[in-house]
């Protein structure tokens, strides 16, 4: 981790002493009462040593995947809940910048979507999305070595210009994917899943800003199987929007988001819901990769 990093999460932690105060007026529907974190596990692939994205897989409850940041091969990683390593599947037709990852559901089937998006220095003139089949698992075996190819890609640029960007989300049921860039402001963008062409298609979409949120430093991003909850990751702590059925994402992310505590972490860059919706998974980037879970208050 570089100096500038290490300011960057310094910031965001001491932004967290605050972030209670921002959670006031115009509170989103819906609301859970979030107990303290806890770490769960410890990912058993060394493999993974900068964990970048997240998400808890639809094809087999009880599987997630995840993907290193930068630098690494085309591959994603499956484990369980104890951090067992169960496969690693290399993506065959994908670049390799990838800062985020989405599971979801369309037409009874399930996907999974790559973001590479990352943009440091803010001159990328597109950036792209893929989209490959959720490879199918056996929770009981270890170690397997598996291949998946792309069947969608979607390249597009922001009407804004330029962004960097670590948070993607799918929501399958309005035909949406949802960016929130990470600078040079916290922005809510939307894209048409349905622009999704076939691998290699060129076809450029541009990304359409709908909120600007007054948080910093949005790290990771998921939406919950039902499409009624959104999570964003900073640095330090999360923020939830609740939706109401059929109410726009614009107007939910023009609300103040509900604020949770995570655990602290080094380098958090994601998270995602669990298969009920409502419990958190986090991961960092860290070696040996950390497994976090924060879960609903058990109400007496």
């Amino acid at each position: 981790m570089n100096w500038s990093t290490k300011l960057v999460i310094a910031i965001s932690c001491l932004f967290t002493m605050s972030c209670g105060a921002m959670a006031g007026a115009g509170q989103a529907p819906k609301r859970i009462d979030y107990a303290p974190g806890k770490q769960i596990a410890v990912l058993a692939n060394k493999a993974i040593n900068e964990s970048s994205g997240l998400a808890a897989g639809r094809t087999v409850p009880g599987v997630f995947w995840t993907h290193n940041d930068s630098g690494d091969r085309p591959r994603i990683f499956a484990f369980n809940a104890k951090g067992d390593n169960i496969a690693t599947v290399k993506i065959n037709g994908a670049a390799r910048d990838w800062e985020d990852m989405a599971a979801f559901t369309k037409n009874n089937k399930h996907y999974l979507l790559l973001a590479d998006v990352g943009d440091n220095s803010r001159k990328r003139k597109t950036s792209t999305l893929y989209i490959i089949a959720e490879p199918k698992i056996n929770l009981r075996k270890r170690n397997a070595k598996l291949t998946a190819k792309v069947v969608g890609e979607i390249n597009f640029t922001y009407k804004d210009g330029p962004r960097d960007c670590e948070s993607v989300a799918v929501d399958p049921a309005n035909n949406l994917i949802l960016l929130v860039s990470k600078r040079p402001r916290q922005t809510v963008y939307t894209l048409p899943l349905s622009g999704a062409g076939r691998a290699g298609i060129k076809k450029k979409l541009v990304a359409k800003p709908i909120a600007n949120l007054p948080i910093l430093w949005t790290t990771a991003m998921d939406i919950s199987p039902d499409g009624l909850r959104a999570v964003i990751l900073t640095y330090g702590c999360a923020y939830e929007y609740a939706r109401k059925p059929g109410e726009s994402w614009k107007k939910t992310f023009n609300r103040k988001g509900l604020v949770i505590n995570v655990p602290a972490r080094k380098q958090g860059e994601s998270i995602c819901y669990g298969p009920d919706g409502k419990s958190l998974y986090l991961t960092s980037e860290k070696l040996p990769a950390p497994l976090f879970l924060v879960s609903p208050k058990k109400h007496k």
